[in-house]
């Protein structure tokens, strides 16, 4: 009896916490998280080398926006991210604005430690919803991701 009774009544409980939306605590994590992520960031390491082709450094901004720079700080390419610092590994994905446009994708995991900021990521595209690629890396192995970079904040002089 008791059995049928955690069955029938606390596992679908169980069910609705579970799939409940995000909270106001997680958006305001979110806010939180990006303005310590706002700034400019030189790339440290990146690994495979090459794998940013030219791009030195990405300027992220609050609303979610990005910019890679060259050495010279021609701007290459933009486009847009999201951060979710409540997830473990915290989630980073981002998109060009070009591959926006082809459903390509790029989902990755963050650490962020004041003035340093690591990365891992993976590239592909979505197809009708269903994600083809490399599954989200959980770890910062280059088995597990596409790139592995390595950032250093730029602080004004």
């Amino acid at each position: 009896m008791l059995r049928l009774f955690f069955i029938e009544w606390l596992c679908p409980a169980c069910v609705l916490v579970a799939a409940e939306p995000k909270t106001e605590t997680t958006a305001s994590a979110v806010a939180q998280e990006m303005k310590s992520f706002a700034g400019t960031w030189q790339m440290t390491v990146v690994q495979p080398e090459g794998a940013t082709k030219d791009a030195r450094r990405l300027v992220f901004q609050h609303d979610g926006t990005y910019t890679a720079l060259d050495s010279a700080g021609k701007e290459l390419w933009a486009g847009t991210f999201e951060i979710d610092p409540a997830e473990t590994p915290r989630v980073w994905d981002h998109r060009s604005y070009d591959a926006k446009k082809e459903g390509r994708d790029v989902l990755g995991i963050y650490e962020l430690n004041g003035d340093k900021l690591k990365v891992a990521c993976v590239v592909g595209q979505w197809n009708e919803k269903k994600w083809s690629g490399k599954k989200r890396p959980t770890k910062f192995q280059p088995l597990e991701a596409d790139v592995i970079i390595e950032f250093q904040r730029v602080r004004d002089k």
